[in-house]
């Protein structure tokens, strides 16, 4: 009887044992599932970045462009195969079925990447030759960047928390696709979006966010190699291109773009640099190709947000004082509209304004949402004013606004460090021309118009390239102040991988699989946890309506949703929607079934809201406290919210 009870209470440890076992073994499957998926998506950029230069080999070869070196030669094929692709995507856009349309470009353009494969696979070959051949002081640097792409890259592929991102980078074009190409007045921002947001509509329309990260990272490592052929040109070879690619890497506003903002303005730092290369060669060969090439590079600027309208004008000014040659005029100026005019069209046609929503008021006033253009103004630093002291500090990096200290503010000390060694290394050559002519009055008109560091990101890469340049050209000089400026480079390289540690750590543990994608969302993802409320609630009552919510970030929401506070809503004008009718008329025309309740409504149009309660045409029909992150900021303090989802009454 003993031996009999002693076997039952065997049997119930190892039935009690069984679950706790199923169950790790199944996180340990999870876990190696997502390294696999991170993996195979880093994969997939390098073969993707493979398939860009082949196309782009194809448009050098018919612009019958000849570059000597190989560097180079891949930057423009790498530029020149972005834009076709995103030109191709930006067709297939267009298709009824903005999914389908979008992948069928995907596939074109890999079918023409592989046509022009042969070719770079030569090119690599002929650079990995030329690599072993480097000083081995010259292979450890490299050896270095290759370390820090690779942590960089895998960090990049974490599920997405960068803020402007969730708002409209990524939940715009994930609306597209599901919904088609049409205005989103609910997410106004989406009008902001360029010619480099095609690489996102393509990895979301290939079903992988990962993807879509995985090409922004893309950008920052391409930015990289130019702003090293740019060093390269002042200094020749040596250890100063690699350190200058270091730099750029490791600095923090880098780190942050490339590897968690979401946000694919890194790719404009790589089209100016790669633009400025251009029109130098144009210079010395005066054919229409490398004129039609440059202007390829100068029409992205323009292409990807307004203020590289500015930089592209620059660039333009750039190509015809330096070039001199009119017959290059016409392919110029002919690629750079075929580059960059679409998304400038796309908003004249949907609003009237295709610099919407900022001459809104000159061209329609009578559709002015005066309360959302307020908020716009001061969100991008239109509205204020700035003392020429302030405006000076743009072309050196020196610009800070204390009340907005984020990481995507902080380019580092290098460029204003070393600003003495630069200016005395300057020379009358048409390198430094061209790159003084768009780095200064560039840094000035952003600093005059906008005012927001993080707006200079486009020009740091030919600041730093040409800062680290002056600290290698001014060394047999100034013996003293080079030491100085080296010690000062070997610092901020150890402080930017500290940083890129930090600030990365979290990321990682979630590309491996360490901690689940819904743990990693919640800690660090503004608004998840109330957008899991609302996918909860509305969970197969898609076809049913839409619903309204006043919270900022909307990309994981998986139910139809418009987004209502009009602090970034163009479609909530609160001086508009002040009665009953009106909100009704919205509700209907919209196919808004549901409002959410986060804490509070908005203040602008908290009144007329609270009396559809009252009124009982807008009842509560789930509620539930959650857990947030006050503040909606990344890691930001825990708190708890009571969440309430309404109900039209029909």
């Amino acid at each position: 009887m003993g031996d009999l009870c002693l076997d039952f209470r065997i049997a119930g440890l190892v039935l009690r044992a069984v679950p706790q076992t199923f169950d790790n073994l199944l996180a340990v499957v999870l876990a190696a599932m997502t390294l696999l998926a991170s993996i195979a998506a880093m994969i997939a950029v390098v073969v993707s970045a493979f398939l860009f230069a082949g196309i782009g080999t194809l448009v050098l070869r018919a612009c019958k462009v000849q570059i000597d070196g190989k560097l180079e030669r891949m930057l423009f094929a790498l530029g020149a195969g972005v834009v076709v692709f995103v030109l191709l995507v930006t067709l297939g856009e267009l298709f009824n079925n903005a999914r389908t349309g979008v992948r069928i470009a995907v596939a074109a353009g890999a079918a023409l990447g592989l046509l022009g494969a042969g070719h770079v696979a030569r090119v690599c070959w002929f650079v990995y030759q030329a690599f072993l051949d480097l000083l081995l002081a010259e292979r450890l640097v490299a050896y270095t960047i290759a370390v820090v792409l690779v942590l960089e890259g895998f960090a990049a592929v974490a599920p997405l928390i960068g803020s402007d991102a969730l708002h409209y980078h990524f939940a715009a074009q994930a609306t597209w696709l599901r919904e088609g190409l049409h205005p989103q007045f609910f997410i106004s921002h989406s009008f902001f979006s360029g010619m480099n947001h095609q690489l996102i509509l393509a990895g979301l329309a290939l079903g992988s966010e990962k993807l879509a990260l995985g090409w922004v990272f893309l950008g920052g490592a391409a930015a990289a190699f130019a702003v090293m052929q740019l060093t390269r040109l002042w200094v020749g070879n040596g250890n100063w291109p690699w350190i200058a690619a270091l730099a750029f890497l490791l600095s923090r506003v880098v780190l942050w773009q490339a590897a968690g903002s979401g946000a694919p303005d890194i790719w404009m730092t790589f089209f100016v640099a790669v633009g400025v290369l251009a029109i130098l060669r144009a210079r010395e060969s005066a054919s229409w190709g490398a004129g039609a090439l440059a202007g390829l590079f100068v029409g992205m600027v323009a292409g990807s947000k307004y203020t590289g309208l500015s930089l592209a004008a620059l660039l333009g000014a750039m190509f015809f004082l330096e070039v001199r040659r009119l017959k290059l005029i016409a392919p110029f100026g002919f690629t750079v509209m075929v580059a960059g005019l679409w998304p400038y069209l796309r908003n004249y046609f949907w609003s009237g304004d295709p610099f919407f929503p900022f001459l809104m008021t000159r061209l329609h006033p009578e559709r002015v949402n005066a309360f959302t253009l307020a908020s716009y103004r001061a969100d991008t630093g239109a509205a204020g004013h700035y003392g020429l002291w302030q405006i000076l500090k743009f072309p050196l990096f020196a610009g800070m606004n204390p009340a907005d200290n984020g990481f995507w503010h902080m380019f580092g000390p290098l460029v204003l460090c070393l600003a003495p060694l630069t200016f005395c290394a300057i020379r009358n050559t048409p390198l430094w021309r061209i790159v003084l002519g768009v780095w200064i009055p560039g840094a000035l008109l952003i600093g005059t118009s906008s005012g927001m560091t993080r707006f200079l990101l486009p020009l740091y890469g030919v600041a730093l390239a040409a800062s680290i340049a002056g600290a290698a050209l001014c060394r047999s000089h100034w013996r003293a102040a080079c030491a100085a400026a080296c010690w000062s480079i070997a610092v901020a390289l150890v402080l930017g991988f500290i940083g890129l540690c930090f600030y990365d750590f979290e990321p990682w543990r979630a590309s491996a699989g360490l901690v689940s994608r819904e743990e990693y969302l919640r800690d660090n993802s503004p608004d998840y946890t109330r957008q899991e409320f609302v996918n909860a609630q509305l969970a197969g009552k898609e076809r049913e309506g839409k619903a309204l919510v006043f919270f900022r970030y909307v990309y994981h929401l998986r139910v139809p949703n418009l987004h209502g506070n009009p602090d970034s809503s163009w479609a909530i004008d609160p001086k508009k929607l002040q009665t009953d009718e009106a909100w009704l008329q919205l509700f209907h025309e919209n196919h808004i079934r549901w409002v959410v309740k986060d804490e509070q409504y908005p203040s602008p149009i908290r009144a007329p809201l609270m009396l559809l309660e009252a009124e009982g045409v807008l009842f509560p029909c789930a509620s539930q406290t959650i857990e947030i992150r006050e503040g909606n900021v990344i890691r930001g303090k825990p708190g708890k919210e009571l969440i309430t989802l309404g109900c039209l009454k029909q």
